[in-house]
């Protein structure tokens, strides 16, 4: 007597699509499909299980399939019934950040830029829970700037959808074009407030520190200021994880943790304080210390190939 494989759920969660293989042997290889890259920590639970034990699976899934486990029967004449659910979110939780880690800032070398700590919108106009740790920073311009990487990553998330209407006077808008890029150490960096179109990178590009990003948009008209955010962020809070409570800004916890950068200024090593004045600095050490072996030799052939 067989089972019928019953799947009530096999849709698609964000980028992430999960199918199955029936072996002969009766067992199920559950594998995923994803369509964007960097990393996401899935959570998979199972009901109306029979003639096997799984009744979960979480776990991290990185490039663009794969597997994500094997269902086994218990009786192995039988074959194996479910119902499954799933669901995801990007990042890492909990990484080992490297707190000492020395990023450049988001600027051209040489430029010298006023920077302010940014509020959190959320607790001001929305009364939610501040993100832990909470740190973003906040830059005016008088004209459009080119933003740069700060660090070696992987571009895993453009937002590029947005016409901004400069001539509406403003405070806070969430319809802005950003770019998320995710480090090795599992840290992702957000650069928000950037003009329609000008991305000079691409999805699944990687980048290193002073590749240039796009152009800043102008933000308010009126003040003729184009205002630019930056933050260095890592997951955290997974408990919320496939809670299919209705989610509000202020029952929300945030999923992340926020990271305090050391940035190479032309003063050196140095923790960022709001309201001051910094210039962007760039060595050769900061440009490889993320470098593979690879990279290396690359460079040592043609430093261009980097820029």
């Amino acid at each position: 007597m067989l089972f019928v494989i019953n799947v009530h759920l096999f849709a698609q969660v964000q980028n992430i699509t999960i199918n199955r293989t029936v072996n002969d042997d009766k067992s199920i290889d559950l594998n995923f499909e994803k369509t964007l890259p960097g990393s996401y920590y899935i959570v998979m639970e199972f009901s109306n299980i029979s003639n096997c034990y799984t009744n979960e699976y979480k776990g991290v899934i990185t490039g663009y399939s794969g597997r994500l486990l094997s269902l086994k029967p218990i009786n192995a004449q039988q074959g194996i019934g479910y119902s499954l659910k799933y669901s995801a979110v990007m990042g890492v939780p909990n990484p080992k950040v490297d707190s000492l880690f020395q990023y450049t800032l988001p600027f051209k070398i040489g430029k010298k830029v006023k920077i302010y700590e940014a509020g959190n919108i959320g607790e001001k106009y929305f009364g939610s829970e501040k993100p832990a740790n909470w740190k973003s920073y906040v830059v005016h311009f008088k004209s459009p700037d080119t933003i740069f990487s700060m660090r070696k990553g992987i571009v895993v998330k453009l937002n590029n959808e947005y016409d901004d209407d400069a001539s509406v006077a403003k405070h806070y808008t969430s319809k802005r074009n950003s770019i998320i890029i995710e480090h090795e150490d599992g840290t992702f960096a957000e650069y928000k407030g950037f003009k329609k179109n000008s991305f000079k990178v691409k999805l699944g590009q990687i980048v290193y520190p002073q590749t240039q990003l796009g152009i800043v948009e102008l933000f308010n008209k009126s003040e003729n200021n184009y205002r630019f955010d930056f933050c260095i962020y890592y997951l955290f809070n997974i408990k919320s994880i496939g809670n299919n409570e209705k989610q509000t800004f202020k029952n929300t916890a945030s999923r992340n943790k926020f990271v305090t950068p050391k940035f190479l200024t032309s003063d050196g090593i140095t923790t960022v304080e709001s309201n001051k004045e910094y210039t962007s600095f760039f060595n050769e050490t900061i440009l490889l210390q993320e470098f593979t072996r690879s990279e290396k030799k690359k460079y040592l052939k043609d430093p261009t190939l980097f820029k």
